[in-house]
């Protein structure tokens, strides 16, 4: 497996430029400065991710990386707190993505101690999911000039009660149609609120405007603003329009 060329390729990647950036993340993880850390991470195990789900034989690395980052957004959102516990069981999570990586490319992949961290991890995240029984705020909904304008009234949207009103709100305009969230009142908005948003992006034409610094990163963490064009305000939105 090691003399693909493609194999080969990625591995160099991986070790002069993804480690690197992975290490820094998880210090930064380790002196508690979360929203930093979790950035760097963000964007070197969405790649790995995606490779090696192309990759004959590391398709095992690609589902691992995957179950390690929903548990990095679900701590970056608030839904699994970031207690001292959980940032060391994902700071692990992080680092077996390299071991599995390398197991597998000598082809001797240890599945009993993957299985073991990801029970972990789904323990936290079932008990983080607890008390996320919420109802979200709600949204306001008024047309202009053709587009559906959608004010978030929820000053924090992250579970999935916060953003099911907005949700509903966008299944209730033809597909299609143009679409602007007006996060104006909202202080945080959630890796999970946005993958929600962004998954809804091949049906309808979605912009958010008016976002907090806390949103905006969340939102270039992971890559959403490949679906969801963002504006500063909304007549910023309509003069281009």
């Amino acid at each position: 497996m090691s003399e693909d060329p493609m194999v080969e390729e990625f591995f160099s990647e991986v070790n002069d430029k993804y480690y690197p950036q992975v290490m820094e993340g998880l210090e930064m993880l380790e002196g508690r400065e979360l929203a930093g850390g979790i950035e760097i991470l963000a964007r070197p195990l969405h790649t790995i991710k995606g490779v090696t789900g192309f990759m004959a034989g590391f398709e095992e690395a690609s589902r691992f990386t995957h179950k390690i980052e929903d548990f990095l957004k679900k701590v970056q959102s608030g839904e699994v707190e970031s207690t001292d516990g959980n940032i060391t069981l994902l700071s692990r999570g992080v680092n077996m993505i390299f071991q599995v990586l390398e197991q597998l490319r000598e082809g001797n992949p240890d599945e009993e101690e993957q299985n073991e961290v990801l029970e972990l991890i789904r323990e936290a995240s079932d008990s983080g999911q607890e008390v996320a029984e919420v109802t979200g705020a709600g949204v306001d909904v008024e047309t202009r000039d053709g587009v559906t304008v959608i004010r978030v009234k929820d000053p924090r949207v992250h579970l999935a009660g916060h953003f099911q009103p907005i949700i509903s709100a966008i299944l209730s305009i033809e597909p299609g149609d143009s679409i602007l969230l007006d996060l104006g009142e909202v202080l945080t908005f959630g890796s999970g609120a946005w993958a929600a948003m962004a998954s809804m992006g091949s049906t309808f034409k979605i912009a958010a405007c008016n976002l907090s610094p806390e949103a905006r990163t969340a939102l270039y963490a992971w890559s959403f603003e490949q679906t969801i064009s963002i504006y500063n305000d909304e007549e910023s939105y309509f003069a281009g329009q």
